[in-house]
């Protein structure tokens, strides 16, 4: 025989999965993304607009990837940025090989946010983060150069060939941060430290001798792993939470990100210029 209670116990199936639905939707988001085309040094650009669902950002962060990579190898970044309160403007750079070029795209982002384009309110200067991985570290170092009163740079491994990094970090008017990997072809053996020991204001970097190439993406894909090395998922978290916590610093938000790891867990920190350029020159 048949269960006759079988309709009845359907019935508050489908109620409790429609109340469960309705629950569900009612839950704001704490961002929202969208992609627009925008023109940068004269090429028409993807960018990805992270905002955070409050009503008063706390400013708004450039990401630039890396070499031969595009926009999507930040998006994980892009919403940890946005659900602690930060816009993450995360563009596609125009060139393979002239970052210089890309340095001018990235100058020229910031002057079109400034004047209030993608649908967002003029952004004053001050607010403004640029953050860059690898060769996107030397052209957004490049552009700060270029750009006196940000908020701050950061770089995420960056890489520098031609020593001309060097010499834009020590232009740098604004404070920044350098997290860099382990030693290794990719990363041209740590050149990033040469880049930290240049900049005049430099907060801290941070050595995660662990950690590949390819943990200062996220996601990171085969083609990084199999040229650059194995990442973990906790490593670049870890990456993860200490830029969106420098970030916030950089913009003097109050809160700590949610993300932000523990004081003594980042990896190898050191804190002040000083100790930097001693801690950078004893990992060479």
């Amino acid at each position: 025989m048949g269960d006759r209670n079988l309709p009845m116990k359907n019935a508050a199936v489908l109620l409790f999965s429609l109340g469960f639905t309705v629950i569900a939707a009612a839950q704001p988001a704490s961002f929202t993304l969208a992609t627009e085309s925008i023109e940068i040094a004269g090429n028409a650009e993807q960018v990805d607009i992270y905002r955070p669902a409050v009503e008063s950002p706390a400013g708004v962060a450039i990401v630039a990837h890396g070499f031969a990579r595009s926009r999507v190898r930040h998006r994980d970044l892009g919403r940890a940025l946005a659900e602690a309160g930060v816009i993450a403007v995360i563009p596609d750079l125009p060139n393979v090989m002239d970052h210089w070029g890309n340095s001018d795209a990235v100058v020229d982002l910031v002057h079109k946010l400034e004047a209030g384009a993608l649908g967002m309110a003029p952004v004053e200067r001050s607010r403004l983060v640029l953050i860059g991985t690898s060769a996107g570290g030397l052209a957004t170092v490049l552009a700060a150069a270029k750009i006196p009163g940000l908020a701050g740079w950061i770089g995420l491994d960056p890489v520098d060939r031609t020593g001309t990094g060097v010499d834009a970090a020590a232009q740098l008017t604004a404070p920044a941060v350098v997290l860099i990997g382990g030693g290794s072809p990719c990363n041209l053996f740590g050149s990033g430290r040469s880049i930290a020991r240049a900049v005049p204001r430099l907060l801290r970097s941070t050595v995660y001798t662990e950690a590949s190439h390819c943990d200062f993406e996220d996601p990171t894909n085969n083609l990084c792993r199999t040229l650059c090395g194995k990442s973990s998922a906790e490593m670049q978290q870890r990456v993860r939470g200490e830029t969106v916590g420098a970030a916030l610093e950089m913009l003097g938000n109050a809160h700590v990100a949610g993300e932000r790891v523990p004081d003594g867990q980042a990896g190898d920190p050191v804190g002040s210029r000083e100790n930097a350029e001693s801690r950078l020159g004893s990992d060479q």
